[in-house]
């Protein structure tokens, strides 16, 4: 009930400083004029909405397989550092440039990427001369209403308060800065003495991902890549290590099942899309499905599918070979845009058709588990037929 009552706090808290603003100083030139959108009224906002608050309380339980390496895993935990290391020491000037673009600015717009060279510049002009307010008003920025307490991954950090790797080998850690506007300045000076697991960076830009893509389903593996690519961010600043930003992701993918599986929240969700769907057609000229087919892409469709199965794990092995367990029912919601014809059962057999094996570290058994096991890009492509 505390966590309820917090989320209600929030709820207007947020409902009464969001506006449909977002500011992007290299906003492209203007959109073309599309049908007048609205934004929500300040009771849709307020609501409050069941998924408000988490379905289970708080995410720690789908984020406790940590518990478990930390407990009896130290060499595991030893790999987690000396990967995050690897990863970090072997940054290229772009991964580092993008890693620090991410850190400096908002989840949407490094999303935007995801849309195409010139799909992403229509939807950036668009929020910045206030066309999306809907889209905005849900998914701009750290106060945005989809997020709630999602937007914030305190509870769960402080319940594991494990340190990040800068300050736990800061010898071996190289420090990327950037100018404090097209990059963070001080990655490190961000987050001091604050816990590393989960990374809030990347479970945001999952949720924010996911829901996204729900708007724009065609889009679906391009945009879940580039979330992955912000995730990975993380342990390229040395801010985070793999395996946070992979419980990122669990905790992303639960939040965003939360709001799509609430049926007053998911129909805020898709006035948006409808709103989205209509500046960029109007924008674009064009069907969007013709207009994408005709745009340079953020990844190739291989490259996406590579970079987002690799990133899943990380290089880890299985360290539960036996192990089982199932999609969680709650996933199905994940594929609604992309599969409306399916029934959910449908939708989960997708899932557990394209979900990787079970059995690796943070996959757990159980009411909670099968989380970390989804492939949203495999399942995106399967039912779009690719």
């Amino acid at each position: 009930m505390e966590l309820r009552r917090l989320a209600g706090a929030m709820a207007v808290a947020l409902a009464t400083t969001l506006t449909a603003s977002v500011s992007f100083a290299d906003a492209e030139p203007l959109v073309p004029a599309a049908p007048v959108a609205e934004a929500f009224t300040l009771p849709e906002l307020i609501g409050p909405y069941p998924s408000d608050a988490p379905a289970r309380g708080s995410y720690i339980g789908v984020l406790d397989g940590f518990t478990e390496i930390r407990d009896t895993r130290p060499d595991l935990l030893q790999r987690n550092l000396d990967r995050g290391v690897e990863i970090n020491n072997a940054a290229t000037p772009v991964e580092q440039q993008r890693a620090l673009f991410d850190d400096n600015h908002d989840r949407l717009l490094s999303l935007s990427d995801g849309l195409g060279a010139g799909l992403g510049g229509i939807f950036r002009a668009a929020l910045a001369q206030h066309r999306l307010p809907k889209v905005a008003a849900l998914l701009a920025g750290d106060l945005a209403r989809a997020g709630g307490i999602a937007n914030s991954t305190l509870v769960e950090k402080n319940h594991w308060s494990n340190p990040r790797p800068f300050e736990v080998v800061p010898e071996r850690i190289v420090a990327y800065r950037g100018d404090g506007i097209s990059g963070g300045a001080d990655p490190f000076a961000d987050v001091y003495g604050t816990d590393s697991y989960p990374s809030g960076h990347a479970s945001q830009a999952y949720w924010k991902g996911i829901l996204l893509a729900d708007m724009l389903p065609e889009l679906a593996p391009q945009i879940l890549t580039r979330a992955s690519e912000i995730g990975n961010g993380r342990i390229v600043l040395g801010v985070h290590y793999p395996l946070d930003v992979m419980a990122g992701r669990i905790m992303g993918q639960a939040a965003a099942a939360d709001r799509l599986d609430d049926p007053a929240f998911a129909r805020l969700v898709d006035e948006a899309g409808a709103e989205l769907r209509a500046v960029l057609e109007t924008a674009a000229g064009m069907p969007l499905r013709d207009y994408i087919a005709s745009d340079s892409p953020y990844r190739s469709a291989e490259t996406a599918r590579a970079e987002f199965r690799e990133r899943l794990t990380y290089g880890f092995e299985r360290i539960h070979p036996d192990a089982t367990n199932g999609i969680p029912a709650e996933a199905a919601v994940l594929l609604r845009a992309a599969a409306p014809d399916l029934t959910d059962e449908q939708r989960l057999d997708v899932l557990r058709q394209t979900a990787i094996p079970a059995g690796y570290p943070l996959d757990r058994t159980g009411p909670d588990g099968g989380w970390l096991r989804l492939d949203l890009v495999a399942a995106h492509e399967a039912v779009a037929g690719n």
